[in-house]
Order: structure tokens, then C-alpha cells, then sequence
């Protein structure tokens, strides 16, 4: 009775632990393969220069607004035209109300519909409105 009791105390277990370290390195790697990082994808804009601009840190509470060449209106990943922009910016208000409404326009637009789009914004609620300038680097 009593060797039944020490085989039983120094038992091996039953999953072999050499192998949990090439386990882990593989879900690890698995992991690193299937992630799909999301980027910003909009319109293609060539934004106008600025000589000071400051990096907005938060990523939560920003909604990408674009404006290219040809006036077409892109709110995060849709196309919108002109007279849904309200109506897109009032929900996504009611989803969040702490937004900030970057405008991302072509340089060299007609200031016209950018107004248009600010009366949008205006009729929305969305007042917290930034517009995207890439930096004016001295001498260059």
C-alpha cells in the first residue's frame, strides 16, 4: 500500500511540457500572420502646407472627412454625397458625442463646397472640426 502511494506522487504528467514553448512561438506566429492592421484608407488628397500644426493623439474620437479633386465627399470608409453629410455626421454623433471631424481637402479646391460641408457639419452638431495640413519644413 505504501509504494502505491509514492508512485503516485512522483507521477509524470500528462502533457509533455517541452513542447509548450514551440506551442506558444507558433500562436504567436499565427497571430502576427492573420492580423489584418487597418489604415486609413480615402481619397487621394494633396493636402495644402502649413507653417505650425499640431499631431491630434486621440484615435477614438476622430472621423475622417475627404474632399478630393472632383468634389466627391468621403466620410471614413463611404462615399457620401453632399446632402447626406448631415445626416451620417448626426449619427455618428449620436454614436459617440465626444467626435472630432477631421476635413482632409484637396489644396486646391473650391472653397464653395468645403463651405457647404461646414454648413453640413454646422446642421449635424459636429463643431469640433480640425482640417489636415501637412508641415511646411523650413527650406525645403
Amino acid at each position: 500500500m505504501r509504494k502505491s502511494l509514492i508512485r503516485r506522487a512522483h507521477r509524470m504528467p500528462d502533457i509533455p511540457m517541452a513542447s509548450t514553448a514551440d506551442i506558444a512561438f507558433l500562436l504567436i506566429l499565427f497571430f502576427m500572420v492573420t492580423t489584418v492592421i487597418r489604415t486609413a484608407t480615402g481619397l487621394k488628397v494633396t493636402r495644402p502646407l502649413a507653417e505650425s500644426t499640431e499631431r491630434i493623439k486621440m484615435r477614438r474620437n476622430l472621423v475622417h472627412l475627404w474632399i478630393d479633386g472632383s468634389g466627391r465627399i468621403q466620410i471614413d470608409d463611404n462615399l457620401v454625397p453632399l446632402n447626406y453629410v448631415a445626416e451620417r455626421m448626426t449619427q455618428k454623433r449620436l454614436d459617440n458625442p465626444d467626435i472630432v471631424t477631421i476635413l482632409d481637402v484637396e489644396k486646391d479646391l473650391n472653397y464653395g463646397l468645403v463651405d457647404e460641408v461646414m454648413e453640413e457639419l454646422k446642421e449635424a452638431g459636429a463643431y469640433k472640426i480640425t482640417f489636415a495640413t501637412d508641415f511646411l519644413r523650413e527650406g525645403g
